[in-house]
């Protein structure tokens, strides 16, 4: 499973796959879950595209596209 880390001043946050069903954008590594999680590097990626049209203010927070293990 994979998402997108982005790191800001405002700390370390990971990306939600299902926005509006979990009502959030982003998340802390331990509040994570695996539906939150995308299946591809792709979709997590598609995402993070989506939602830098609608937010351009996260465009300057570095990101990486990691991938995860949580059960």
């Amino acid at each position: 499973m994979f998402t997108i880390k982005s790191v800001s001043d405002e700390g370390i946050y990971y990306l939600v796959n299902g926005w509006d069903r979990h009502k959030a954008f982003w998340k802390l590594k331990e509040n994570l879950k695996p539906d939150m999680l995308f299946k591809s590097a792709a979709d997590a990626k598609r995402s993070l595209t989506k939602l830098l049209k609608i937010m351009p203010d996260y465009a300057t927070d570095k990101f990486e596209i990691v991938q995860m293990d949580i059960a």
